[in-house]
């Protein structure tokens, strides 16, 4: 690129429009991120409630014991 075709009002939307796609993207993975964690949280209350043992409901949410019984 010559110098004379350098627009740096451009360059700078451009990098703008990149860094919030990426930015958007991030946060809508985080979203779904915590939506699992979320869901695997209700199930092992459930489970809990339901009195299966914190063992199995580790198992089965996928969570560990020790998150399991901060419920």
């Amino acid at each position: 690129m010559l110098v004379a075709e350098y627009d740096y009002d451009t360059d700078i939307a451009v990098q703008r429009d990149e860094a919030s796609r990426i930015a958007f993207a991030e946060g809508i993975e985080q979203g779904f991120e915590d939506g699992s964690y979320q869901t695997k949280l209700e199930t092992a209350k459930n489970l809990t409630e339901m009195g299966f043992a914190v063992e199995a409901i580790a198992k089965a949410a996928g969570l560990s014991i020790e998150e399991i019984e901060k419920l």
